[in-house]
């Protein structure tokens, strides 16, 4: 019994050696390993162990700020109001911001999806598809819609080599809508202007061409032929002042010189200018006013109502039956000061309502041509009223008049 109790001791020594001579040899790989690592030599294991405890400290302090430095790059590329997508080698999404998402109507999951998959727009999927074959920039217009709105985009895929030398592709979009339809409207108005000036001048042209080659004894035909020259040089005189006093005012750093202007006065003055005119058309002109004050630039305001109670006058001379009548008046609310033209005229269709603030807008072309309007009238007032901090409101139906009210802020 005691000699195999000795046996199996001397077994379990032994198998204790062999372990420990293991773990050992393992030990010292380590070791050597650690000092190979952190390039130290015959050193004390237990230095090579704090070092090491340093090592990692430090790399995870390394992979925090890699981290931090992902986040606000990530930040910041989703505060771009620009669409931003990210492509890898095989032109797989890997990242898009927030408003790319709004573009491919956040289809789910883009993330890992080849792009030909997201762009429906055959175009952009070929610029792409260059893109990663020649590994040159492709540029070109995209013309979507982002919801119900119309949008144009300017579309850059660059390639990007990174330091790892893989290549990543980066499609950038810039929203060029705004100024496409600055653009538009650029060409729109050279092209009315033109319009609006060619008419007076061919006319002006025609007339003159006649007097100077015909010998005409009619002195009557004479007068009338130099009256409507007159008359349309009148109207391209108009028409280029209200263009520069509009381009005046519309200058976002020119404000008008605000003092305590007397609405009762400015009312009074336009009636005296009006008031011949209405009694010729046989329009009956009514000033009501109330004793209010505003904060404004009088002469601006005087050209606003002028303009108001010009229009009201003539279009409501236009009528064949019925009353034939234009209120002007001004009164106090508890939030505005109010400046009213009421009129029996024919008033303005709903459609168009929304439009004769618009340069150039004419609800009857051939008619407000004739009576002589340049069509930047009614552009004119708005523009006023806005640099007043006020705003303009429109009540109309067919047959039965029209009310333009004007709301001016109240003195502080």
């Amino acid at each position: 019994m005691s000699v195999f109790l000795l046996v199996t001791v001397a077994a379990l020594f032994v198998l204790l050696f062999l372990v420990f001579r293991k773990r050992l040899s393992e030990y010292k790989i380590l070791i050597e390993k650690l000092s190979d690592m952190l390039g130290e030599k015959d050193v004390p294991p237990l230095y090579l162990f704090e070092r090491l405890k340093k090592y990692v400290d430090n790399l995870k302090e390394t992979i925090s700020r890699v981290e931090v430095s992902r986040d606000n790059f990530l930040t910041i590329l989703n505060s771009l109001s620009e669409p931003i997508f990210i492509l890898d080698r095989e032109g797989k999404i890997t990242f898009l911001n927030e408003i790319a998402r709004e573009l491919v109507q956040d289809r789910i999951n883009p993330e890992g999806r080849p792009y030909y998959e997201i762009f429906e727009d055959y175009y952009i999927s070929e610029m792409v598809e260059e893109t990663i074959k020649s590994e040159e920039p492709q540029e070109g217009t995209l013309v979507t819609y982002v919801g119900n709105e119309k949008k144009y985009f300017h579309v850059k895929v660059i390639p990007v080599e990174l330091k790892s030398g893989d290549k990543i592709f980066v499609i950038l979009f810039h929203d060029v809508t705004k100024e496409r339809k600055l653009d538009e409207m650029r060409r729109e108005f050279i092209a009315t202007v033109s319009h609006e000036l060619r008419t007076p001048l061919t006319s002006i042209h025609g007339y003159a061409e006649t007097l100077l080659e015909d010998d005409l004894e009619n002195k009557e035909l004479v007068k009338r032929f130099l009256k409507i020259i007159e008359e349309e040089s009148a109207r391209m005189t108009r028409l280029i002042n209200d263009l520069l006093d509009l381009e005046k005012m519309e200058e976002s750093e020119v404000n008008f010189e605000m003092k305590d202007v007397d609405l009762c006065e400015v009312m009074e003055y336009v009636y005296k200018i009006i008031q011949p005119i209405a009694e010729e058309n046989e329009v009956d002109l009514v000033v009501e006013c109330e004793d209010v004050v505003v904060r404004g630039n009088k002469e601006r305001l005087i050209q606003m109502l002028l303009n108001l109670v010009d229009n009201a006058v003539k279009y409501t001379s236009l009528k064949e039956k019925g009353e034939k009548k234009v209120w002007v008046r001004a009164y106090d609310t508890p939030d505005w000061v109010v400046l009213e033209v009421e009129d029996t005229g024919p008033g303005i269709p709903k459609e168009a309502q929304s439009r004769i603030f618009e340069k150039f807008y004419r609800v009857d072309k051939a008619r407000s041509r004739k009576m002589g309007g340049t069509g930047l009238g009614l552009t004119i007032v708005k523009t006023i009223v806005d640099k007043h901090g006020g705003r303009i409101e429109v009540e109309s139906e067919i047959n039965q008049g029209t009310v333009m009210r004007v709301l001016l802020p109240k003195r502080r």
